[in-house]
């Protein structure tokens, strides 16, 4: 199995079209989308309605059969340009707040399973630690689980805020990984999240895994305040 490194376009014939528009023409409010993407962080933005979790939602269609010729509308154009799979995370904020609980502890399950490289597990723990030290709230460092600590006493992960669990959330899954090539989508992973953590939020996951392509949606300003303003793309910069 042959895996892309990176997503390098992303082409959808009809927006709001499930089946591809081939041989019918597009319907007047219909948008053809073609994207070129950055290998490292793409950052969607535009008003409300305007397509922007739709735009994400057909994409992770395409990458899902990146090998097909596009049928249903969605080509996927990859590097390697013979890559028959892409890796790829789908982040969302929740519909209901018991979501935020099933997401974190599937990680948690994933967690447990896996081999742990001493340097890497150092890292995940330590950014977790700085991030949330400001409520005094740290990694159980003596355990083999992932477990945390409140004010060095045992911790129920499902106590923590919305946020907090987001930001597990969204850290477990790239730290599990573990350094390979892949891409992570994420719609609007700003909801829940501090304006602090919003403006470290990239940086953080380009330092746990400098390997992922991240390709998000968003309407907060202070998700690209860490420099990230040049990868930005409105939507209307690549519909017609």
């Amino acid at each position: 199995m042959k895996y892309a490194d990176y997503i390098k376009e992303i082409e959808i014939d009809s927006l709001w079209h499930e089946g591809g528009t081939e041989g019918k023409g597009r319907s007047q409010g219909e948008k053809h989308i073609r994207w070129q993407l950055d290998p490292s962080v793409n950052i969607l933005s535009g008003v409300n309605g305007d397509g922007k979790s739709t735009i994400l939602r057909r994409t992770i269609m395409g990458v899902r059969r990146v090998s097909d010729v596009g049928g249903d509308g969605i080509r996927i154009a990859t590097v390697p340009e013979d890559a028959e799979y892409v890796r790829y995370n789908w982040i969302a904020t929740p519909d209901v707040r018991s979501e935020y609980d099933t997401n974190l502890l599937t990680l948690v399950e994933r967690y447990e399973t896996v081999m742990h490289d001493e340097v890497r597990q150092t890292l995940l723990f330590d950014i977790i630690d700085n991030l949330f030290s400001a409520t005094h709230k740290t990694v159980d460092r003596s355990k083999k689980e992932f477990a945390m600590l409140f004010w060095g006493e045992p911790l129920d992960l499902t106590v923590l805020s919305s946020g907090e669990k987001q930001m597990l959330t969204i850290l477990l899954a790239v730290y599990l990984e573990n350094d390979e090539h892949y891409v992570l989508f994420m719609d609007e992973p700003e909801v829940s999240l501090h304006v602090e953590w919003q403006k470290v939020l990239i940086s953080t996951i380009l330092k746990l895994n400098p390997n992922v392509q991240i390709i998000l949606s968003t309407h907060s300003p202070a998700m690209i305040m860490d420099g990230w303003m040049d990868k930005v793309t409105e939507v209307s910069e690549i519909a017609s």
